[in-house]
């Protein structure tokens, strides 16, 4: 397998860098941090090694969807913190699945208990936007466009605010995006993509006796062929897992959220639980076989 980088990085964000591929333009690097975030990234810390478990695990993981057939930009770990991948252009959507209620969905919805476990999943979609705290999209086909809600408060009639099509997506590399149809095609499109991705991780974590509690996921548009792919990263930071169904033994992000003073004991033992899932998810594919 062969790891080349050439010229300038193409994007950098909170938890990985995009390299281009000296191979092949329509192929990336991509490499993971170091580097925990919360709270839109203001609280910020270094776990020793989490870009070594990142990778594990994002490669873990997309090698059970491949398998599946679900149509992912991961091709194959180059390196340690490496992964090489389709080049995509990303919609700037998070897809959020859910099987049991806890975090912000309490929020918006606090006649629901902690805990409740929903037979069908719930699922969200929120922009991917810093400045007004990744607001919740509800889709509107008749007008095409995205109402938009505060996302840790309860949910009412008054939108803060609305999206249309023409303005969530204006690089404009791929035209037909900006049309009608195509989005008539691929909002359905990305909630079953979400749908199949989380019912086949609840299945590979289950087999270990730890429930998927939610999930978190994005999209891009290939930018060779068109297909809409899982794009991305799914890693240790994009989920809420509990051993047993117990909340206290979770081993996710949310202890690193929960957390009061970032103390080296503190950090070591989140350190812990990353190393833990990248373990765990080898597993995933020969349970799967």
């Amino acid at each position: 397998m062969n790891q080349t980088r050439q010229g300038e990085k193409i994007a950098e964000g909170k938890t990985k860098i995009i390299w281009p591929d000296a191979g092949n333009d329509n192929e990336v690097l991509v490499e993971s941090k170091d580097d925990i975030t919360a709270g839109d990234g203001i609280k910020r810390d270094i776990i020793q090694d989490k870009g070594i478990f990142s990778t594990a695990t994002i490669s873990n993981c997309f090698r059970l969807l491949n398998a599946a057939g679900i149509p992912t930009h991961f091709i194959e770990r180059v390196g340690k913190r490496t992964f090489r991948a389709r080049r995509v252009e990303m919609i700037p959507i998070e897809l959020v699945a859910r099987r049991i209620a806890t975090g912000s969905y309490l929020k918006r919805n606090p006649e629901t208990e902690e805990g409740a476990v929903f037979e069908e999943l719930k699922i969200e979609f929120f922009l991917k936007d810093d400045a007004r705290h990744d607001p919740l999209m509800v889709w509107n086909e008749k007008e095409l466009l995205f109402s938009l809600f505060d996302a840790k408060k309860p949910l009412s009639a008054d939108s803060i605010g609305t999206l249309w099509i023409e303005e969530l997506l204006p690089l404009g590399t791929i035209e037909e995006k900006k049309e009608a149809e195509w989005w008539k095609r691929t909002v359905p499109e990305l909630i079953e993509l979400i749908r199949k991705v989380f019912l086949l991780l609840e299945q590979a974590w289950a087999n270990q006796d730890v429930a998927l509690v939610d999930l978190k996921i994005e999209a891009g548009i290939d930018m060779e062929s068109g297909k809409l792919l899982l794009a991305d990263v799914i890693d240790n930071d994009s989920w809420r897992i509990w051993p047993e169904g117990d909340k206290a033994q979770m081993m996710d992000k949310q202890v690193y959220r929960d957390l009061g003073e970032a103390t080296a004991e503190a950090m070591s033992a989140i350190e812990r639980k990353y190393a833990w899932v990248a373990k765990a998810t080898a597993k995933f594919l020969s349970e799967g076989e």
